[in-house]
């Protein structure tokens, strides 16, 4: 490891640097909460916290991370980015600086040769790279600074095993796919009227994000197992539709898609609220959701602003709550444990749906619909951990 010193020295250095289209970080936030939200990111608005500003200099004394985003114009990383950047300013001791990987790995391992360069304390991967975890971890190790996978894919036991630094931070992603799967079931089971063609199927469009990121794999996965435990034979129309976690993407393929196949959709799946808001444009403009007759179900993930607004306009059925601010205190959390020597349980964690195993840290999703829309509410300057 290199010495405190340095990192320090390196940290204050960067206030100058921008590292390969990355380095990024405090910016002021504004109260972040999906029932009423002020000036809370959401993908293409003016709001997005995604260029380049000064970063945060490290406080004397204090532990550096660097950590490295998949994406800051993801509506869910911004908001967590924000929280986090937000309890490092409040707390002081641990100073945050942060990295844009504009979800492309190349970019991201180049952000994180850089951190480890200046020598940070941690670093925090939002990693996308998922066929190279062991040999990150390999990475981390050998610069001797703790490493946090955070909100992805976690390492192996193998790769605990080695490394007492290594941590995961991560929602359980199987339970958003089950939440979506489960509400998408009970709709269909008491609206006889949403078999669209009458074949007895449900036929559905599944939106991805990431090809092979573990919550597109999961999300997929478990929302159609959960249809096909409750005894709803399926039907996936389009195959796979790679979307990439976007609005903007997910609402040219929807639209495409309603060229062949409009009176065939009986529901849209998507892995995040960006891509199901997308597929609800793509649907208005194909003359769903402008009477009584056109609705079709259509699921999400994270609840975001404009998600939670989307199931208050009936046009979104659920979303799964993936609380970013809770993410940020859970990856600040183990950092300031770390930092001070102490164990990581679940009881020193002591935040309200966070479990430990191990150094896996995991955090409950919640599910959103029309009863409880008003409850699924957060804030970004929350920085009390």
């Amino acid at each position: 490891m290199k010495k405190k010193a340095l990192a320090l020295l390196l940290g204050i250095c960067m206030i100058t640097m921008t590292a390969c289209g990355s380095t990024s970080s405090q910016t002021s936030g504004e109260a972040s909460a999906p029932a009423a939200q002020d000036g809370a990111a959401e993908e293409g608005g003016a709001d997005d916290v995604s260029g380049a500003e000064e970063d945060q200099a490290p406080a004397a004394g204090s532990a550096v991370a660097g950590v490295v985003w998949y994406n800051f114009a993801d509506t869910f990383i911004s908001n967590a980015r924000q929280t986090l950047i937000n309890i490092g300013a409040a707390d002081g001791t641990i100073t945050i600086t942060d990295a844009d990987s504009t979800n492309d790995v190349s970019t991201q391992t180049s952000n994180m040769n850089n951190f480890f360069t200046q020598g940070v304390d941690y670093l925090v991967l939002n990693n996308i790279n998922t066929g190279a975890i062991s040999e990150i971890c390999d990475q981390i190790q050998a610069e001797g600074c703790y490493g946090i996978f955070a909100n992805t894919d976690t390492p192996s036991d193998e790769d605990f095993a080695k490394n007492d630094k290594l941590y995961s931070v991560s929602s359980v992603a199987t339970q958003s796919g089950t939440i979506m799967g489960e509400a998408l079931a009970q709709y269909w089971q008491e609206h006889p009227e949403a078999d669209r063609n009458g074949n007895g199927k449900l036929d559905y469009v599944m939106l991805l994000g990431i090809q092979g990121h573990y919550d597109t794999t999961v999300r997929s996965q478990y929302s159609v197992q959960a249809l096909e435990d409750a005894g709803i034979e399926v039907n996936n129309i389009g195959g796979e539709i790679i979307c990439d976690y976007s609005r903007a993407t997910a609402q040219e393929k929807v639209a495409a898609l309603l060229a062949n196949y409009s009176d065939e959709i009986d529901a849209v799946i998507a892995c995040n609220d960006d891509m199901a808001l997308g597929a609800i444009e793509a649907l208005k403009a194909g003359g769903f959701f402008s009477g009584d007759d056109t609705y079709l179900p259509v699921c999400g993930v994270d609840a975001t602003v404009n998600g939670c607004q989307a199931i208050k306009d009936g046009t979104m059925l659920v979303t799964a709550l993936n609380n970013p601010v809770m993410l940020a205190k859970s990856i600040y959390k183990v950092m300031y444990l770390t930092n001070s020597g102490q164990e990581v349980t679940t009881e020193s964690m002591g935040l309200e749906g966070v479990s430990v195993e191990g150094h896996r840290v995991w955090l409950d999703y919640s599910p959103v619909t029309k009863d409880n829309v008003d409850q699924a509410t957060y804030d970004i300057n929350d920085t009390a951990f």
